[in-house]
């Protein structure tokens, strides 16, 4: 039987639509079993319909866009009415996005300029339109500060597969194969493996078939690609160090959080977070209470003493950076004097970005986009959503930075050549400053 779903539009520009159609065939083996009820972007669905619906009927909802009208308050909880489970999609509704900067403003201060004082208007004869006008409301809101969101799907836009493993996972299947052979049967530094040198690394537990293969830049697998069906001899030694993790080191602590996405067979750079995710059922009250994942004896005693690390000590739960996955060179030959407008000059493709001058935000931003813009010689600019809220992130990015990167710049001076500290650190997420997912 095929499982309803439905996609609404709030407040945004639909590109998380769009980003969804460019999954292109990646969509063939979730489309059988989805029926889609109310998609207004691809297909003419009447709203009416979407009423008419029994409430609960609709298994999954997609909520792509911020809450900046009183409709789309009046979407939001539609939704949530006629479905069972609610996906945060895209940095629109998962934490306000750009449009949230209008918030450091009031409503009537931004109707009047845009409708009335915008330069555009050489006549006089603006106003605000008082037709067919749904209403704003004072401020913009992420989803979440209006209705029970179960899961996130950050970006702007969203990756397509971090959009199809979400749904996969919703639908009870796995966004990897578990397949037969480990990943030390590809690693090329098996030879000088890192569990010798007494790095946690999970290759011999995790599936064989990752093209990225973080071992080969020396760093350790931390299982992206699920667990494998029959593990390697080297699982042993990691199993006896899993015992022993009073000594873990601080980039240690890392893996460990993203190694118990096994437990829930979903790819951790694809960035879907749920909202109910054994980690922060973990951090919340000691234990798991989602299903484990039918793992191999070896890997699911090895998570079991991760797990009972993490219950004990609970602040070592921490979030991967998008610099975890740049292959840019920190510490380089490159040094920061001052700072560059993105403007200015062209980088070159080896270096750190913030040691050439640019601010970048990948050092505090959650990990999940690979580093689409990284990659294409643009700085992170933070889509993916904050790694800690509740803190002053233009403070938090400036004692980063000065401690992990060649800068030559006082804490003062480089806040000080930021024009917009705002727009530069909060560009996505001012909206919701009070707390995030």
């Amino acid at each position: 039987m095929a499982v309803k779903v439905a996609f609404m539009q709030l407040s945004d520009c639909w590109g998380c639509h769009q980003s969804l159609l460019n999954t292109h065939l990646g969509l063939l083996p979730v489309l059988p079993a989805l029926e889609i009820v109310y998609w207004p972007a691809v297909v003419d669905f009447k709203h009416d319909s979407l009423k008419a619906r029994e409430d609960g009927s609709i298994l999954v909802g997609f909520v792509e866009g911020s809450i900046r009208t009183k409709e789309d308050h009046e979407n939001v909880e539609l939704m949530r009415q006629k479905c069972l489970l609610i996906i945060a999609f895209g940095t629109c509704s998962c934490y306000g996005n750009v449009h949230g900067l209008a918030n450091q403003w009031n409503k009537d201060d931004l109707v009047r300029r845009k409708f009335s004082e915008v330069e555009s208007i050489a006549d006089g004869s603006g106003g605000e339109p008082t037709q067919h006008m749904p209403g704003f409301k004072e401020k913009i809101v992420n989803v979440d500060e209006v209705v029970k969101v179960d899961a996130y799907i950050s970006g702007c836009p969203p990756k397509p597969e971090g959009i199809v493993s979400a749904v996969a996972f919703l639908l009870g299947q796995k966004p990897f194969p578990m397949n037969d052979l480990s990943f030390c049967n590809d690693c090329s530094i098996k030879n000088d493996c890192l569990l010798d040198k007494g790095k946690l690394c999970f290759g011999s537990i995790t599936s064989i078939g990752c093209s990225l293969k973080c071992t080969s830049n020396g760093n350790p697998c931390v299982g992206c690609f699920g667990p494998a069906a029959t593990v390697d001899s080297r699982a042993d030694k990691l199993n006896s160090m899993s015992k022993n993790l009073a000594s873990i080191s601080s980039g240690d602590k890392k893996n460990l959080y993203e190694f118990l996405t096994l437990f829930l067979n979903i790819p951790l750079m694809a960035g879907f977070d749920l909202a109910g995710d054994i980690l922060k059922q973990v951090k919340k009250s000691g234990s798991p209470s989602t299903p484990l994942a039918n793992l191999p004896p070896s890997t699911e005693e090895i998570a079991g003493n991760l797990m009972a690390f993490l219950r004990d000590n609970k602040d070592f739960i921490d979030i991967s950076n998008v610099c975890d996955t740049c292959p840019r060179i920190i510490g380089s030959k490159s040094t920061m004097t001052r700072v560059k407008r993105d403007y200015e000059g062209l980088p070159n493709m080896n270096d750190c970005l913030i040691e050439q001058g640019y601010i970048c935000m990948g050092p505090v931003t959650k990990a999940g986009c690979g580093g689409m813009c990284i990659k294409v010689n643009a700085p992170c600019s933070g889509c993916f959503g904050q790694t800690k809220w509740g803190v002053n992130q233009a403070e938090r990015f400036a004692d980063t930075v000065l401690k992990q990167f060649n800068v030559s710049l006082s804490k003062n001076d480089l806040l000080a050549q930021i024009k917009d500290p705002i727009g530069t650190f909060e560009k996505f997420t001012l909206a919701s400053r009070k707390g995030g997912v």
